[in-house]
C-alpha cells in the first residue's frame, strides 16, 4: 500500500493502514468545515467510504450533540422544514376561513382591531 505525504501530516503507517492521528486530523478537518469528505480523500489519497467510516467512529460532533440532547445540522434542518410545512398549512387554512367568514357576513376582517384608546387618539388627529 503507497501512501503519500500530504501538508506536512505524516500518515505514518500502521497494521491497519493509517496512524490514528492521521485519521483524527482528516476527521477534524471535516467537523471544522474546512473541507469536504471528497475534498479530503482526493487531498490525502483516502477512500470517501474509508473517512466516513473515520468520521462515524472519532469524530465528536455527533457524538457531543446527543450527549448535550443538541440535534445535528441535518436533524435540524428536517425539523425545520417539516415545522415550516405546518405553519404554511396553519396559514392556509386561516387565510380560507377569513375569506369565508368575510363572504359569509360581508364584513372586512383583516382589517386591524383597534382598542377604544387608540379609535380616541386616532378620531383627536383626525379632528385637528
Amino acid at each position: 500500500m503507497s501512501v503519500c505525504k500530504k501538508d506536512n501530516v505524516s500518515p505514518k503507517i500502521s497494521y491497519q493502514g493509517y496512524s490514528h492521528g492521521f485519521k483524527i486530523n482528516i476527521v477534524e478537518e471535516i467537523e471544522n468545515g474546512q473541507i469536504s469528505i471528497r475534498q479530503a480523500a482526493k487531498k490525502y489519497g483516502v477512500s470517501s467510504s474509508g473517512i466516513e467510516k473515520w468520521k462515524k467512529k472519532y469524530g465528536n460532533l455527533d457524538k457531543k450533540l446527543r450527549h448535550m440532547g443538541g440535534l445535528s445540522p441535518a436533524q435540524e434542518i428536517a425539523r425545520l422544514k417539516k415545522e415550516l410545512k405546518r405553519a404554511e398549512t396553519e396559514r392556509n387554512i386561516l387565510e380560507t376561513a377569513i375569506e369565508i367568514i368575510e363572504d359569509e357576513l360581508g364584513i372586512d376582517v383583516k382589517k386591524k382591531f383597534l382598542s377604544s384608546s387608540q379609535k380616541r387618539t386616532l378620531q383627536n388627529k383626525n379632528n385637528r
